[in-house]
């Protein structure tokens, strides 16, 4: 496995990520953030690959994105988090947390604080981050929802 970011050779590989109805819940779909992606030049869409198999997709935000909660202007906002519905149960989500820190120093130098919010009913993901050292700083809302806001400094 590996953490790349995009680049349009990986379009397909993206677009052929599929996820449960609940997953929309928590996150928006891959394709919508490529899109949010072309207006914003903050927005890093991010690819979990393995060969040409496109397992999970993230979001970088710099500058606007992780404003609303952090005031550290090194932080980043790791966003709309999703794993392929077929590759669920393998460890692709405890691999991406734990190598993230590596990943953000190396294409991000300049980083030093990843933040992230997580819906307040999804106390799985809240332990997960916990468990990696993120910190819980806070409750906020997006779009409307209740959400518990982590960081954790690099």
């Amino acid at each position: 496995m590996n953490i790349l970011k995009y680049e349009t050779k990986y379009y397909d590989a993206v677009k052929s990520i599929e996820l449960l109805e609940e997953d929309l819940r928590f996150a928006k779909p891959p394709l919508e953030n490529l899109a949010s992606a072309r207006k914003n030049e903050n927005r890093h869409p991010t690819l979990v690959m393995e060969g040409q198999q496109c397992l999970a997709f993230f979001t970088l935000h710099e500058g606007d994105g992780p404003e609303s909660y952090s005031s550290n202007p090194n932080a980043i906002f790791f966003r709309s988090f999703v794993v392929d519905s077929r590759y669920r149960g393998k460890g692709i989500g405890k691999y991406v947390i734990q190598q993230l820190d590596q990943y953000i120093k190396e294409v991000y130098p300049h980083i030093n604080e990843i933040v992230l919010v997580v819906n307040t009913d999804n106390l799985k993901a809240k332990y997960i981050y916990e468990q990696a050292g993120y910190r819980h700083t806070g409750k906020s809302t997006m779009i409307g929802k209740p959400v518990y806001v982590m960081s954790h400094t690099i």
